[in-house]
């Protein structure tokens, strides 16, 4: 995949949360966003704290949670409340997952981050195998194994 491919699939990935995101701001009163670390995620003073370096950070977008919201074509932008209101801009390409009330996925994606790109474009493409340190961390599970019947 050359850059320019990268950069529209990127774009096409934007438009589509955002579509998603224009249904559930009119119709649900409060949901769930899941974002993952990126470069252009702006947490306010607060950052990511301690695992959210590493596994992101569920936002609340509610009545309560959440106020001065806009959106574009490439950002969400509001404030949300922490200890103090935090002025948030959440690019669409940090958004993994969204969620209902009831904490049901509405949706997932994988996530691409414009940095991330560029490291790969340097390291191998993206459809090469991952380096071997990193498939050190990967577990598999054969699922294909039947399952024993259990005695009782």
């Amino acid at each position: 995949m050359n850059q320019e491919e990268g950069n529209e699939l990127l774009a096409f990935n934007a438009r589509f949360k955002k579509a998603i995101l224009d249904v559930l701001f009119s119709v649900c009163e409060t949901f769930y966003i899941h974002c993952l670390p990126h470069s252009g995620l702006v947490m306010g003073k607060r950052g990511l704290l301690d695992r959210e370096k590493e596994e992101g950070i569920i936002l609340v977008f509610g009545p309560y949670s959440t106020r001065g919201l806009s959106w574009d074509d490439a950002h969400i932008y509001c404030e949300m409340q922490f200890n103090a209101w935090e002025r948030l801009t959440i690019p669409y390409g940090c958004i993994a997952r969204m969620f209902d009330k009831t904490g049901q996925v509405l949706m997932h994606w994988n996530t691409f981050d414009q940095i991330e790109a560029g490291a790969r474009k340097e390291n191998g493409s993206v459809g090469e195998a991952r380096p071997d340190k990193e498939k050190e961390k990967v577990i598999e599970v054969d699922f294909s194994r039947k399952k024993k019947d259990k005695k009782t």
